[in-house]
């Protein structure tokens, strides 16, 4: 069945305290992906490479938002940042299941300002380890 993005949240587990992220437009795409490690011989009768998988990595995901300096869960992904702390991430889907994952908060950025624009931020959590679907 299709379901609708509508509904879905983000929230940042650090130092045994969960606060949601709030104003939230979009969150991309949560990816796993191998390394390939090339293993083609030197003598390989079919002038083709071969590979094998390698390391896995579970990439970067962004998060973009409407700016509201006054929400907790956008002052923890800035604090976090300035820590350079690690935190256990929850996306949540509106039937319920849960993405959840550790990820480092590599940048956050301020959208540019225009006349009768809005003030969005662009943050990019960089994942480190696996990911839970539950």
């Amino acid at each position: 069945m299709v379901q609708k993005a509508m509904g879905t949240t983000l929230s940042c587990l650090h130092n045994n305290e969960t606060v949601l992220i709030g104003a939230l437009r979009s969150i991309s795409e949560i990816r796993a992906e191998a390394e390939m490690v090339d293993v083609t011989p030197l003598d390989a009768p079919s002038g083709f490479r071969t590979y094998a998988p390698g390391m896995k990595t579970m990439g970067e995901v962004t998060l973009e938002g409407f700016h509201d300096g006054t929400q907790p869960g956008q002052q923890k992904l800035r604090s976090l940042f300035d820590a350079g702390e690690e935190a256990r991430f929850s996306v949540t889907f509106p039937d319920g299941q849960k993405v959840e994952f550790n990820a480092f908060v590599k940048s956050y950025a301020f959208s540019n300002v225009e006349v009768e624009g809005v003030v969005h931020f662009t943050v990019q959590l960089c994942l480190s380890g696996p990911v839970n679907v539950a």
